[in-house]
């Protein structure tokens, strides 16, 4: 599922930005875990069973099988989280979510901190994140006596014409730019991991590791 190594462009669109982007996420998500108290079920590589069940149960060579059912057992289980490979991952993370979230068009490292909340919160969530991050930014250009400043975007994970008319003019603006947006990204991401503890408690133990994942979203 990779293409060749030495040419990182071939057929399946592995551009470098997005090799360092996955590389990066991989370092962070490491290998099989299976945690009872993980909502996800058993994790390899940061791809979780519940996420292979349903966003990886598709079969793409038309033979009638899911193509991670890698045991070839008929259903998708821990066992084939076990049997994921790092390119079975790198192939996962282009299709489901850089593709999709449309990574690429963002400037860097909007894209990649788009990515790594993908990944770990689901796409929907990670692009509330920039939606909220740019109407704060947004508002304080308000406050300022800024009157050119966009209106506040409706936080629904639609990243349309509006909210990229939005980020356009948030990194256009001087006193803005990119590190408010990768500052408010940061706090927004922050926030929602202690939602996530407050409406459940037994999360507590993944806090202290998610705090430092949001703090290192844009430093890459």
């Amino acid at each position: 599922m990779e293409p060749a190594p030495d040419n990182p462009v071939t057929v399946e669109g592995y551009s470098p930005r997005y090799r360092a982007a996955v590389d990066r996420l991989l370092g962070i998500e490491g290998g099989y875990v299976n945690d009872a108290a993980d909502t996800g079920g058993a994790t390899k590589y940061g791809i979780s069973l519940r996420f292979l069940a349903a966003d990886g149960a598709f079969d793409e060579d038309h033979d009638g099988k899911a193509d991670f059912d890698l045991d070839m057992d008929g259903d998708i289980d821990a066992a084939d989280i076990r049997k994921l490979t790092l390119g079975d991952a790198r192939y996962l993370y282009l299709r489901c979510f850089w593709r999709p979230l449309e990574c690429e068009a963002h400037a860097r490292p909007i894209g990649e901190m788009l990515f790594d909340q993908g990944v770990n919160g689901g796409m929907a969530a990670a692009k509330k994140l920039l939606q909220q991050a740019l109407n704060i930014c947004t508002a304080k250009a308000r406050t300022a006596g800024t009157t050119a400043a966009p209106a506040a975007l409706l936080v629904d994970g639609a990243l349309g014409p509006k909210s990229r008319a939005a980020e356009d003019w948030v990194l256009s603006w001087p006193a803005l730019g990119m590190p408010a947006i990768i500052d408010v990204y940061r706090t927004a991401a922050r926030d929602r991991y202690r939602a996530i503890v407050r409406r459940y408690p037994s999360q507590q133990k993944y806090l202290r590791g998610w705090l430092a994942r949001a703090e290192g979203l844009g430093r890459t």
